[in-house]
C-alpha cells in the first residue's frame, strides 16, 4: 500500500470500472485477469476495491497488443512473465506469424477457388447440377494432391500469367494431346523429331503452370497417374494409360539427348 504524502501517491489511479471503460473491456474480464495473475492491481483501498496504477496501465497495454496479434492468454502470460527474455518473445511472435501466414495462404486458395466458381457461374447459361458436381469433385481431387503451399503458389502463378495466357495455353492442350495420340497409335518411335518437338512443348506447358517447381510437378504427375481414368471420364481429355506411357518414354528420350 502506498503511503500518503509520497510522490507515488500523487500519481493517477483507476478503478476497475474506469479502466474497463477506457480499455474497451468488461469489468468481468479485468477480474479474470486478476484471478489468473495476468494483471493484478497494484493497490487496493481499505475496503478492498481494486486500484490500478500507471505501471498496471502499461501492462494492460502490452496485454491488449499481444492479444491483438492472436496470442492466447497463456502465451501472453508467458511473454510478459519473461519480458527480459527477448528471445522467448521473439520465438513466440515468429510462431504466431507463421500461423497467420498459413491462414493467409488458406484464404488465398479459398478466394481463388470461389473466383473460379464465379467465373463459371457468370455465363449466360447456369451450369446444370451435373457440371456443378464435377466442379466440386475436381476441387476435392486437387486439394487431395496438392499441399496448401503448392495451391497458394499455383494461384500466385496463375495471377502472374494472366487469364489470356492461361486460356491460350489451355486451348493448346487438346490438339497437342490429339497429335501425340496419333503418333502413339501409329507406333511412331519416341525419338522421332516430330514426337520430340511435341514432347518438348508438352512439358513447356506443364512448366508454364508449375513454374518448374519439381514438387508441384510431382504432385501433378501423381494426380494424372492415379486419377487419369476419372479425369478422362469427366473431361474426355484423351489421357489414356497408353498415351501417358508413351509420353513418359518420349520424355526419357528427350532428356537423354
Amino acid at each position: 500500500m502506498v503511503m500518503p504524502g509520497t510522490e507515488e501517491s500523487n500519481q493517477p489511479r483507476w478503478s476497475v470500472g474506469a479502466l474497463a471503460k477506457a480499455a474497451g473491456l468488461t469489468v468481468r474480464t479485468l477480474h479474470h485477469y486478476d484471478e489468473i495473475g495476468l494483471l493484478r492491481p497494484s493497490e487496493r483501498t481499505s475496503s478492498g476495491h481494486r486500484k490500478y496504477t500507471e505501471p498496471d496501465l502499461r501492462r494492460l497495454y502490452r496485454i491488449r497488443t499481444l492479444r491483438s496479434l492472436g496470442l492466447s492468454l497463456t502465451d501472453v502470460g508467458q511473454a510478459l512473465g519473461t519480458r527480459e527474455d527477448h528471445d522467448a518473445l521473439r520465438d513466440m511472435l515468429a510462431n504466431q506469424l507463421g500461423q497467420l501466414d498459413q491462414q493467409a495462404r488458406r484464404l488465398d486458395v479459398l478466394r481463388n477457388q470461389i473466383s473460379r466458381i464465379l467465373d463459371r457461374l457468370d455465363g449466360s447459361v447456369a451450369p446444370n447440377p451435373e457440371e456443378i458436381l464435377k466442379l466440386l469433385e475436381n476441387m476435392t481431387m486437387i486439394n487431395e494432391y496438392y499441399t496448401e503451399d503448392q495451391l497458394a503458389y499455383l494461384d500466385k502463378r496463375a495471377e502472374e500469367l494472366g487469364k489470356e495466357t492461361i486460356a491460350a495455353a489451355e486451348a493448346e492442350w487438346p490438339p497437342l494431346i490429339a497429335k501425340m495420340t496419333e503418333h502413339q497409335q501409329a507406333g511412331t518411335p519416341v525419338d522421332d523429331p516430330e514426337v520430340q518437338g511435341l514432347t518438348r512443348r508438352w512439358f513447356e506447358l506443364v512448366d508454364m503452370f508449375t513454374g518448374g517447381d519439381p514438387g508441384i510437378g510431382q504432385s501433378l504427375q501423381n494426380l494424372l497417374t492415379e486419377r487419369r481414368e476419372e479425369l478422362n471420364e469427366q473431361r474426355d481429355t484423351g489421357l489414356t494409360k497408353e498415351l501417358w506411357d508413351y509420353v513418359g518414354r518420349a520424355k526419357a528420350a528427350l532428356l537423354a539427348e
